[in-house]
């Protein structure tokens, strides 16, 4: 028995490199699970960022990348087959929508099973169009699919997922490790040294809210000549997001953005708070933020909910709702010690409900299920 449980080799299919909101979760799955002696191999849609490839690399995983530009890419998708081939995984987990939609070229459908087996994540809203209707019927057919919460488990069954094949596996909140130099950071984003900094962003897209962040900044920035307003990640909108910014305030613009960096978690903690501005969603930057230390200022989305305490480790405020984004950040700028308690607040709850040993032993015991079920 235990020979057919035991998961050989396992593929983390990944539609967006490295600024997907799973991004972090991938990373602690494959170092954790590489560094147990299993075989994992990144594959990334699209073209890695060589720091972000470089870091998950020199922890012993493979990265391949896989440049399909559109869903017929022939050459594209003969390369993603021959990756997968020298891989020859136990599992494939996709994340996202494209990832998912890419399952039908390499899963071989028989009835109820599927060879290899396949696993999906982050895929609670698969879009529109016939892109939408191609996403949610493969979903169906999922091995298993992961749920980060309550709120995401119940879109997964309008879509019309089986609850046998649901499994609820909070996201883990990554260390954030050793904090690079603040002034070597600060000059990195042509900051002032003595910068009050918040964070935002994570991916720089209309999901995630720039110009809600924007906006809520420009309400805020009058507190002091000292704040800043970081936008991390990249995306199609950083350059929405500086004119929208330089046309609010053309002669006194703070608004910094960080690009893509490995060591975003460990830079967070440089951030006196940090904002998430996203219609729905936001676990995964709610739980960084709460590993580093960092109070949350967030939009009450039925996600967040179940990971923020309001008025314990952050606040939340309605969906749109900027000004109101301004004005907690102001109750918290103008006091310190309300921060740093709703901080150590954070930290705390982060290691002790998202904990990434906790995190990874739930996907492995998911793995090693799907496979027994193959096997049995």
């Amino acid at each position: 028995m235990e020979a057919k449980t035991a998961v050989t080799s396992l593929f983390l299919l990944v539609s967006d490199f490295p600024s997907g909101a799973n991004w972090d979760q991938v990373q602690l799955l494959a170092t954790e699970l590489s560094q147990a002696r299993r075989p994992v191999v990144v594959g990334v849609v699209g073209s890695a960022i060589k720091p972000t490839a470089d870091a998950l690399r020199a922890t012993g995983v493979n990265v391949e990348t896989m440049v399909i530009r559109h869903p017929f890419d022939l050459r594209g998708i003969r390369r993603f087959r021959s990756v997968l081939r020298a891989a020859h995984p136990d599992v494939i987990h996709a994340f996202g929508p494209t990832a998912v939609r890419l399952i039908r070229w390499v899963v071989t459908r028989r009835g109820e099973m599927n060879a290899p087996r396949w696993v999906a994540s982050d895929v609670a809203h698969p879009g529109s169009g016939w892109k939408g209707w191609l996403t949610t019927r493969l979903l169906r057919q999922a091995d298993r699919v992961i749920a980060s919460g309550w709120a995401e488990g119940e879109r997964y069954r309008r879509l019309g997922v089986r609850s046998e094949r649901l499994t609820r596996i909070h996201p883990a909140a990554p260390p954030p490790g050793e904090a690079p130099n603040r002034a070597d950071f600060c000059q990195a984003i042509a900051a002032p040294d003595n910068a009050t900094l918040i964070f935002a962003g994570g991916q720089l897209d209309a999901l995630h809210g720039v110009k809600d962040a924007v906006t809520a900044f420009d309400m805020l920035r009058y507190e002091s000549p000292a704040l800043y307003l970081v936008l991390t990640g990249s995306g199609p909108d950083r350059t929405v997001a500086e004119d929208y910014g330089r046309a609010l305030a053309f002669d006194d613009f703070r608004i910094r953005f960080t690009g893509e960096r490995p060591d975003l978690p460990a830079v967070t903690q440089h951030a006196a708070l940090v904002w998430i501005t996203r219609a729905w969603g936001g676990a995964h930057l709610a739980l960084r933020a709460m590993a580093a230390g960092k109070p949350v200022v967030a939009y009450h989305t039925p996600e967040l909910a179940e990971v923020i305490d309001d008025g314990i480790t952050g606040f939340l405020v309605p969906p749109g709702d900027r000004a109101a984004i301004a004005a907690k950040s102001h109750v918290l700028l103008s006091d310190p010690e309300l921060a740093a308690r709703m901080g150590a607040a954070g930290r705390h709850r982060a290691g002790e409900r998202f904990s990434p040993a906790r995190m990874v032993e739930q996907h492995s015991r998911v793995y090693q299920e799907v496979v027994y079920e193959r096997g049995a």
